[in-house]
């Protein structure tokens, strides 16, 4: 909600602030004229909106042993922290689910007055066969369970993610879940804007905010889009979503995070995810400057 002129300044907390989504919270953040406590791994990993920190707390969000005086002074938690690779670790219920975990028991430590945590569209129904579902919605568990006072958001997609289809179109094809779910992703920089419009307003305690973009859309139709975007006719295959069900359940056991982006992509076949739109960034023209600047296409690091 942003702060009147002449308030004290709020301190805010933002985890996973090194994250694709963590530095437009910083951003938006800053600049409502909160006071910013960045936690990351380190200084460096915060990159271009390191400046717009006002304190940078520097600790492992899996060990709670390091998060002591994390959120001391502080009146907010707005977390993103979420795992991101495919590598067998750390896994999702080490990040996802305990280091959230780790965060919420130093902010009810410290009394802060609400913490806004970002979970994901249809989580209550996926959550049983999407493993790093699973473990965000422990955390949402959690929250319910006490104080502070939470809000839950639930995108309905990433742009970040979307950048995985454009880098398969540059490498000459886009495999795709069969079927023809629709869902609106949403731009990093509106999700921030969203969440924090929460903070601080009384009516969003005990909410949960569905939140995507202004563009409704298949994945195929985003394949489509992507090829658009580097001039290419499309070539997109589709995997039947039972055969993707087949695979994460076969890889689980040796790597969770994979099985998760498997099962991820053949949950997301099977339910429709579209929801309430924010924001203006058009995935069109997402693709379009990530296809110009002939960077790599895939999502940042957290």
């Amino acid at each position: 909600m942003g702060m009147a002129s002449g308030d004290k300044k709020r301190r805010i907390v933002i985890g996973g602030a090194t994250g694709y989504l963590g530095r437009y919270l910083v951003r938006s953040a800053h600049a409502r004229g909160y006071l910013v406590r960045a936690l990351a791994r380190s200084e460096a990993r915060l990159g271009p909106v390191r400046p717009l920190c006002d304190e940078v707390f520097v600790a492992e969000a899996t060990r709670p042993d390091t998060l002591a005086g994390l959120c001391d002074g502080a009146d907010f938690v707005v977390s993103s922290l979420g795992n991101r690779t495919l590598a067998r670790k750390p896994d999702c219920f080490d990040v996802d689910c305990q280091a959230n975990m780790n965060l919420l028991a130093r902010a009810r430590e410290a009394g802060v007055s609400q913490f806004v945590f970002v979970s994901v569209l249809g989580g209550a129904e996926a959550r049983g066969r999407v493993p790093q579902i699973e473990a965000r919605e422990r955390v949402v568990d959690a929250l319910r369970a006490g104080a502070p006072a939470w809000t839950i958001i639930r995108p309905s997609g990433f742009f970040n993610d979307m950048a995985e289809v454009l880098a398969m179109a540059k490498r000459g094809r886009v495999w795709i879940p069969g079927g023809n779910a629709r869902f609106n992703p949403i731009h990093g920089a509106d999700l921030a804007e969203v969440c924090l419009d929460a903070v601080g307003n009384a009516e969003a305690y005990g909410r949960e905010i569905p939140a995507g973009g202004p563009d409704v859309m298949t994945l195929r139709e985003i394949g489509a889009l992507a090829f658009e975007a580097l001039g290419k006719p499309p070539r997109i295959s589709a995997i039947p979503p039972w055969m993707l069900t087949a695979m994460g359940t076969a890889v689980r056991p040796f790597n969770v995070n994979l099985a998760s982006l498997i099962l991820m992509m053949s949950a997301l076949a099977t339910s429709d995810a579209g929801c309430d739109a924010y924001g203006t960034h058009r995935l069109r023209d997402f693709f379009h400057e990530l296809a110009a600047a002939g960077g790599d296409a895939s999502p940042p690091s957290t």
